[in-house]
C-alpha cells in the first residue's frame, strides 16, 4: 500500500473516532425529557405546462429535530425519492451551541456545510420551486452534504463576523435516483449504457471518496431596525478540485409578513485535468483557450443568480430570478424567469408557479417553461420561510 494511501486511511479513521466522541461527550453532559419534533413534507409538481405537460413528485422529506442536551440539538432528514431508490439519509447532524470555550460552535455527522448561501436551504424552501441550474450543476442536483465536522467563531469585531471550517470525507457531486424514462424505451441500449454507467460511477466514486476542506467567512450588518446586510465568501478544496464563492443578502422587513429580500451569489470550480500534447494541439487549432498548469490543464466553470423576492403579506409573494452558467469550452447560459408564491393555510401548504427560459441542451435552443408545484407539510417543519 502506497504512503499516501495509508494517511489517508488513517486520517478517515481518526476523523470518525472524533466525531463519535464528540456526540458521546455531548450526551454525558446532559440529557433533556423534551420529546424531539417529528415532521413530514411533500409535493407535486406539474412540469411544463404550455409544451409537454407532465406531474412529478419529489418524494417525501421526514424531519426529527429537538435538543440532545441544553447544550446541542440534532437534525436527522430522511428522503425518500419517488422512485424504486431506498430511503436516503440526507442529514443527521449535532450542533454544539454553547458550553464550549471561546464561543465555539460545533457541527458533527452528516450535514450541508457553510458553503456560500443556498448549499444550505433545501429545495422545499426555495421560492423559486427550482434551485439555480448553474448552481445545481456544480454543487449537485441536491447540493453538497459531507459526513465531517464543521467548527465556527465569532470574531470580537464591532459587527456580526462569523469563520466556519470544515472537513469532510466526500466531496461535490451527485447521484441518480431511478432508471431514466429514456432508458425505459431504449432497451436495446440497455448493455452499452450500463458499461457508460459504470465507468462513470467508478470516475464519480473517485472524485466523491476523498478528503476536502471548506470554510466560509461571513458578516451581518443591522443597517437600522428593518434594513440587514450580509455578505460573505466561501473556499473549498479537495484533491482534485477548488471552488471559491461569494454571495451576500438585503433584506428589508418592517413586520413578519412583509419583506424585500435581495440574494445573489457566485461561485467559481476549478477541476484538475491531465494534460496530453496531442489534446494540446487540437485545442489550440481550434482556438480554445485554457490554462495549463504542472502538466494539467486547469478547467473553470462558473454559476451564479441574483433573486429579488417580495413577500406582500402573510398569503402572498412574487419575485424574480436570473441563473447565469459557464463551463469551460461552451457557451454561456442565462435563464431568467419569475416566480409567485401562495400559501391559503397558515404555513402548511404552499402553491407555486415559475415562468422562465431553459435550454434543452440537445438541440441548444430556448424555450418558455412554466411550472406548478403544491408543498405540503405536517409538523413543524414547514415548507416555507418568511
Amino acid at each position: 500500500m502506497e504512503i499516501p494511501s495509508l494517511i489517508n486511511i488513517k486520517g478517515k479513521i481518526m476523523l470518525k473516532k472524533l466525531i463519535g466522541g464528540l456526540f458521546i461527550i455531548s450526551i454525558s453532559f446532559g440529557q433533556t425529557t423534551a420529546n424531539p419534533q417529528f415532521s413530514v413534507v411533500g409535493d407535486l409538481i406539474m412540469n411544463d405546462l404550455h409544451n409537454n405537460p407532465n406531474l412529478y413528485s419529489s418524494g417525501i422529506e421526514i424531519a426529527v429535530q429537538g435538543y440532545v442536551n441544553p447544550f446541542a440539538r440534532a437534525d436527522v432528514y430522511l428522503h425518500k425519492h419517488n422512485d424504486e431508490s431506498a430511503l436516503e439519509l440526507e442529514e443527521a447532524v449535532m450542533t454544539i451551541e454553547r458550553g464550549l470555550p471561546f464561543g465555539l460552535g460545533l457541527r458533527v455527522g452528516k450535514f450541508r456545510p457553510d458553503l456560500g448561501k443556498i448549499n444550505k436551504d433545501h429545495a422545499h424552501l426555495f421560492p423559486f420551486i427550482e434551485a439555480p441550474s448553474g448552481m445545481a450543476n456544480i454543487l449537485g442536483k441536491e447540493f453538497w452534504a459531507g459526513t465531517g465536522l464543521e467548527a465556527s467563531i465569532f470574531l470580537p469585531l464591532p459587527w456580526y463576523s462569523n469563520i466556519s471550517i470544515g472537513s469532510f470525507d466526500s466531496g461535490l457531486g451527485d447521484h441518480d435516483h431511478g432508471i431514466e424514462k429514456e432508458d425505459v424505451h431504449n432497451d436495446h441500449k440497455d448493455e452499452d449504457a450500463h458499461e457508460d454507467k459504470d465507468e462513470h460511477v467508478d470516475e464519480h466514486d473517485h472524485e466523491k471518496n476523498e478528503k476536502v476542506f471548506s470554510a466560509r467567512w461571513g458578516h451581518f450588518f443591522e443597517l437600522s431596525d428593518i434594513n440587514l446586510m450580509e455578505i460573505g465568501t466561501s473556499y473549498y478544496k479537495g484533491s482534485e478540485s477548488s471552488l471559491m464563492g461569494a454571495d451576500f443578502k438585503y433584506k428589508w422587513r418592517p413586520n413578519k409578513y412583509r419583506s424585500l429580500t435581495i440574494q445573489g451569489e457566485i461561485v467559481q470550480l476549478s477541476i484538475k485535468e491531465e494534460h496530453h500534447e496531442e489534446d494540446h494541439e487540437e485545442d489550440h487549432e481550434e482556438d480554445h483557450e485554457e490554462e495549463v498548469h504542472n502538466g494539467e490543464y486547469k478547467n473553470k466553470s462558473d454559476a451564479g443568480y441574483l433573486m429579488i423576492n417580495y413577500q406582500f403579506n402573510k398569503s402572498f409573494n412574487f419575485g424574480i430570478i436570473g441563473d447565469y452558467y459557464k463551463e469551460t469550452y461552451k457557451e454561456t447560459e442565462i435563464n431568467p424567469s419569475i416566480f409567485f408564491g401562495f400559501s391559503p393555510v397558515e404555513e402548511s401548504t404552499v402553491f407555486r408557479l415559475k415562468i422562465g427560459q431553459v435550454e434543452d441542451h440537445k438541440s441548444h435552443k430556448k424555450h418558455l417553461k412554466t411550472t406548478a408545484q403544491i408543498i405540503w407539510s405536517l409538523g413543524p417543519h414547514k415548507p416555507h420561510r418568511y
